[in-house]
């Protein structure tokens, strides 16, 4: 079967990483596999070429124009009629939409997953994503909430839920990897370590995080905080945690290719995001056997229980958040209790999705077949 992917970005992020992991297990299937990126290839685009994959962009900037979106949708209607793939997945809002119009002027079957929260859209690309979205031969949504908005407000028929998963054979407890990841990174056995993985963008809400840290610090000088990630407030932080004397405690990675090492390195897992669907990196966490405490965005209160597996707050309230970190950090038996849990919980209920999307494109292949 030969699958074409189409996302707008391959830069280092939860839609981008499901992705590559999809795209790696169609092709260990035996089937032909093709990405597209519009924007210009990111670190999961050359993770992915590294693996073998055949991956291109288009090289659209940040701001989709009239005339960029016009040459995208030629590039990719050619791109198409080339290839001729039996399934086009597409990911992420620009890219459902060019495909979506791309079936216009020539026939394939289409498979869409948005991997973000269309409700925080703006009323406009809301109102477009319904003009168009009839164009799907199958609908999917990666949360619920995503799957709720899409049947309830955007008026789809039938969407199929395919929640994000995670390998929790490869995420897992390991005493050994965790000892030695924390003398990697200096961490003394009776420093307390809080860990987010997240682009360092407005989104994710970073500033309510450092305020809160910055607060549970001055009275646990022994706490650490770990940000994995990198994105354009990278200076804005860097100067706030400055501003607070937390250099010696926050450690910024920059971009990593994997979380991992940093999870086991972590004794509860932090993510005060503004908007969500189901962090990929959540699952991770919650599969490393971490507590977490999250803000109420997206799916997150279905993953964290709130006082049996974490913490849920509002996102916004630092003083509020501040108590929830010196909870975790001062009482290590809850702490094991709440990461235990959630681990059985994540393995549970979130294993892996690619088998569940290989099977998917089995069936539309099929039917096709029998239909031609």
């Amino acid at each position: 079967m030969k699958i074409l992917y189409v996302s707008t970005s391959t830069q280092r992020g939860g839609a981008e990483n499901a992705l590559r992991s999809l795209a790696l297990s169609a092709r260990a299937a035996g089937h032909q596999v093709k990405i597209i990126s519009l924007k210009p290839a990111g670190a999961v685009a050359q993770q992915m070429r590294t693996g073998g994959l055949n991956v291109i962009s288009f090289d659209v900037a940040d701001k989709f124009g009239a005339v960029q979106t016009a040459g995208a949708l030629a590039r990719l209607i050619k791109e198409i009629q080339n290839f001729q793939p039996d399934v086009v997945h597409a990911f992420l809002y620009r890219a459902i939409q060019l495909c979506r119009q791309a079936k216009r002027h020539v026939p394939f079957k289409l498979i869409t997953t948005p991997h973000y929260d269309l409700s925080k859209q703006n009323y406009f690309k809301r109102l477009w994503d319904r003009a168009l979205k009839n164009a799907d031969d199958i609908s999917c949504a990666e949360s619920q909430k995503t799957a709720d908005f899409l049947t309830q407000k955007q008026k789809y028929l039938h969407v199929e839920l395919i929640c994000n998963g995670v390998d929790s054979t490869y995420f897992a407890p390991d005493a050994q990897a965790r000892a030695n990841e924390r003398e990697k990174l200096g961490f003394a056995p009776e420093n307390v370590v809080f860990c987010c993985v997240a682009r360092l963008s407005a989104e994710k809400n970073h500033t309510v995080l450092l305020h809160a840290f910055s607060w549970v610090h001055a009275k646990n000088p022994s706490a650490r905080l770990l940000l994995v990630g990198d994105g354009a407030q990278k200076e804005k932080l860097t100067e706030l945690v400055r501003q607070n004397n937390l250099e010696q405690a926050v450690l910024f990675t920059g971009e990593v290719s994997d979380a991992r090492p940093y999870l086991q390195a972590a004794d509860v897992f932090v993510l005060p995001s503004k908007t969500e669907s189901l962090p990929l990196a959540l699952l991770e966490a919650s599969a490393c056997g971490l507590p977490a405490i999250v803000s109420q965005a997206g799916d997150m209160p279905r993953v964290v229980v709130h006082g049996e597996t974490g913490f849920v707050f509002n996102g916004t309230d630092a003083a509020l958040l501040s108590v929830l970190l010196a909870e975790l950090l001062e009482n290590t038996e809850l702490r094991q209790k709440m990461g235990k849990l959630a681990r059985t919980r994540t393995e549970h209920n979130y294993p892996p999705a690619e088998p569940i999307y290989l099977e998917l494109y089995n069936k539309i292949n099929l039917f096709s077949r029998e239909n031609r």
